[in-house]
């Protein structure tokens, strides 16, 4: 066929698809036009021909302005214009094969230049190639130079060719897709891996089991260990043993979808034998319903921890400079109430029990103060032995009644369990729950009440407290087990405390291997609640 594009009269040119803008687009996906000879496409229109006895066959694709031959039998060319093309009336109807028995008789065709001239078509059949979401491309076609009719049999095996011309489409399609994809997987790849050798901060995939499975360089200079002396040992052997319960908590949460990440401060043991301080963040990457690994992040913060040691020092040493006149000046407030130097007038009383309150919040600063430094220190005692939590839980709600009165506050207890028997240190539990029932009091509207429920899951029991306050600011949420970080969050409240209570609450929960953790609703309420192991 010739290249030269003769021009036809609107009668005789094909009609545009209705869908036409998609069906172009389509067609560009497949990447076909204008692509080299492939043997495939041969052997389908040789069979075309021989099964329909005609010496002319086509795979034939309309773009927008042309006809495009993919592959041909008995005729020369690979392109002509769009409006001289018979394909381009064979797309239109997608759903049926297009078929002219004689084209001198067919006003659409007969002036047509293939027709008057070479290659002088007189009968054509073409079976549209049709994509899986209804766009014809274009059409597998036969054509011969007498005027004739297809056999049933004929059409139906031109249909099943075009089918298969249009399955090749497909797998090239895919094809090219793949490739597509690997290349951008293997530019991510290089620039993933850029990204994590380069990280400020220690980046590592752990084994499910706590093998240490790649290290970037950056948790390498932190922890002091070559990758090679990483990989061929665990988290767990590196890990400060008094932080490793509650890691492993977590891993455990985490593994059985109740939490999908977790974050925790925790202390490494260096190479050297010294303690690091990290922050650490992980996350757990599946595979359909398998866990693969975990991802972590480790952040050195053992300079801000030593400052901060160095803050708790210098405010240690004055609370042990406070604690001695304060003692004192309870003391003699309470003999002044007492009466011991005669009844006081009214506005004295009044002054004096102002003081007396003032003191007292001060006596419990000081020993907050003071329990953060023996935290830090090591030096926080424990004395672990078999308890009940439901008795635990019950004896700090009676304890704390006379408070909740204050603020007119209702403490409701419930517990899912019969016994909930642990392993730990009864006071200082109780200092975490009078902390936690405290701060719900203290946060709760007048009238209102805070639920305490003992709970259980597989591996854990839980003490969740909860109120219906105002629920936490978002901007403080972040910083709320930071030390006199309850300070500022409530400056302006005279309920407010020190600070210091939930910092020291998370410190005793982790040293039993728990997790303390919150979850907050604005103007709804707060739940503070710790986990423990079972023994």
């Amino acid at each position: 066929m010739s290249s030269e594009r003769p021009t036809l009269s609107d009668a005789t040119r094909a009609p545009m698809p209705l869908n036409e803008p998609s069906r172009l687009l389509a067609l560009q996906s497949y990447e076909i036009m204008d692509s080299g000879q492939e043997a495939r496409y041969d052997d389908i229109t040789l069979l075309a021909s021989q099964i329909c006895r005609t010496p002319i066959a086509l795979i034939s694709l309309i773009d927008a302005d042309r006809q495009w031959l993919k592959a041909k039998v008995g005729l020369d060319g690979s392109e002509t214009a769009r409006e001289l093309a018979f394909c381009a009336h064979a797309i239109v109807k997608p759903d049926q094969v297009l078929t002219v028995e004689d084209a001198r008789l067919d006003e659409r065709f007969a002036t047509n230049p293939f027709v008057t001239g070479d290659p002088h078509v007189r009968f054509y059949a073409g079976a549209p190639l049709v994509s899986a979401d209804g766009h014809a491309l274009g059409a597998l076609c036969v054509i011969d130079r007498e005027p004739r009719q297809l056999e049933p049999g004929q059409k139906e095996a031109l249909l099943a060719l075009s089918r298969q011309v249009m399955a090749l489409l497909e797998e090239r399609r895919t094809s090219a897709a793949l490739r597509g994809a690997m290349q951008a997987l293997t530019r991510s790849e290089v620039l993933f891996r850029e990204a994590y050798e380069n990280a400020p901060i220690g980046i590592a995939l752990v084994s499910i089991e706590g093998e240490w499975l790649r290290v970037n360089q950056s948790l390498c200079e932190i922890l002091g260990y070559t990758a090679d002396e990483m990989t061929r040992t665990t988290f767990q052997a590196i890990t400060h043993p008094e932080d490793l319960e509650s890691d492993l908590l977590l891993a455990r949460r985490t593994l059985a979808r109740e939490i999908r990440s977790y974050q925790m401060e925790k202390r490494y043991l260096h190479r050297n034998g010294h303690a690091v301080w990290a922050h650490l963040s992980v996350s757990l990457v599946w595979d359909t319903q398998r866990p693969l690994y975990f991802i972590a992040q480790v952040q050195d913060i053992t300079e801000r921890k030593n400052i901060e040691r160095g803050k708790a020092e210098f405010l240690t040493m004055v609370s042990h400079e406070l604690r001695t006149p304060v003692t004192a000046l309870r003391g003699a407030l309470g003999i002044l109430a007492a009466g011991a130097a005669g009844e006081l007038p009214p506005k004295a009383q009044a002054l004096t029990a102002l003081a007396d309150r003032n003191a007292d919040r001060l006596h419990r600063l000081v020993n907050d103060i003071l329990d953060v430094e023996k935290i830090e220190s090591g030096a926080f005692a424990y004395r672990r032995t078999d308890i009940d939590l439901n008795q635990l839980v019950a004896q700090a709600a009676v304890e704390l009644r006379p408070y909740a009165d204050q603020y007119q506050v209702k403490i409701d207890v419930k517990s899912d369990l019969p016994r909930a028997f642990l392993h730990a240190d009864a006071d200082r539990l109780m200092q975490v729950l009078a902390n936690l029932i405290s701060n719900a009091v203290k946060h709760s509207p007048a009238g209102g009440a805070i639920d305490v429920h003992v709970s259980r899951s597989a591996q854990t029991i839980r003490v969740s407290v909860s109120d219906h306050g105002e629920g936490i600011p978002e901007q403080f949420r972040p910083y709320i087990f930071e030390k006199f970080a309850q300070a500022n969050w409530t400056a302006t409240n005279p309920k407010g405390g020190s600070g210091l209570g939930l910092h020291i609450s998370r410190a005793i929960i982790q040293h039993h291997g728990g997790v303390l953790a919150f979850h907050t609703t604005s103007g709804q309420g707060s739940t503070f609640y710790f986990e423990l192991p079972v023994l």
